[in-house]
This record gives structure tokens, sequence and C-alpha cells, in this order.
């Protein structure tokens, strides 16, 4: 049985999600069987759905971020704030970057840029280069400035 889909259907984008799945050992046509009876009985479901129901039946999640934060006591004048603590520095990293970094040359540039205005600080950009030449940017972080301990 051949299954048409309409034009405006996103099956391209369903399948490029799924497709880093590969060491899972998930292929095209696994992901294809699993998504088939369900665009056949709806046509016009979402993405999302499609992606949590092959998530579940594969009982498979992927870890979209990594984040860590520190904070500090908040002080008002120079009194110590009770139960108050405030951000002190943020660092996050995507998933598709760390696992695109295992393919990127053995060179890391960091960059940064003040932040100005309500909220200060440095916005700090760590990123490689892969084979292609492309630059992939591996993390980023917000720090009180460009200092030794940031």
């Amino acid at each position: 049985m051949v299954v048409t889909l309409a034009p405006e259907q996103p099956f391209l984008k369903i399948i490029r999600s799924w497709r880093s799945n590969k060491a899972v050992g998930w292929d095209s046509i696994t992901i294809a069987e699993a998504i088939k009876p369900l665009v056949e009985a709806d046509p016009s479901l979402k993405v999302k759905s499609v992606i949590a129901k092959v998530q579940s039946n594969f009982n498979y999640t992927e870890p979209s971020a990594v984040v860590h934060f520190e904070t500090m006591p908040a002080y008002q004048g120079d009194d110590l704030v009770g139960d108050i603590r405030v951000l002190h520095r943020v660092f996050w990293s995507y998933y598709p970057y760390i696992r695109a970094f295992r393919h990127c040359k053995p060179v890391v540039q960091v960059d940064g840029t003040h932040l100005y205005g309500k909220y200060k600080g440095c916005l700090l950009v760590t990123i490689s280069q892969d084979g292609n030449n492309n630059i992939v940017p591996i993390a980023f972080a917000i720090v009180e400035g460009e200092t030794s301990d940031a």
C-alpha cells in the first residue's frame, strides 16, 4: 500500500529530526514503519504528535540542552536579603552542538561581548570549525565579565 501525503504534510521534517538516531539502530525504514500507521489514520497529524508517539513506542528521549548556573546571595545596599539568591553566571549548550563537536577540528575559539543596559555582564560564545570549514557553535555563557574566574 502506498501512502500519498498532501504537499503541506511535513513528513521530511519528521525524518530529519530522527535521522541522527542511527546509533541506536534506527534507520529510515524503521522510522517510516512506525510513522506510516499514524499518518494513514490522520494525514493532518502534527509533527510534534508523531515524534512523541515514536519516542514512546521506542522508549527513547534525547536531551535537548545542558545548563549549569550559579547563584549568589542578594544584597540590598550592604544588607544581606534573606532567602533570595540572584543569578551569578550561567552556561548552556544544546545537544546537537555537543554531538557536532565530535566532528570538529581540535581548535576552540572563545569570543565575548559586553552586555549593556538593564543587565550587565559578558556573553561568551565558544565555537569551532568542522571539516567543511563551517563555524559550529559549541556553548554559551553569561558571566560577570572577562575574568579568569569566569
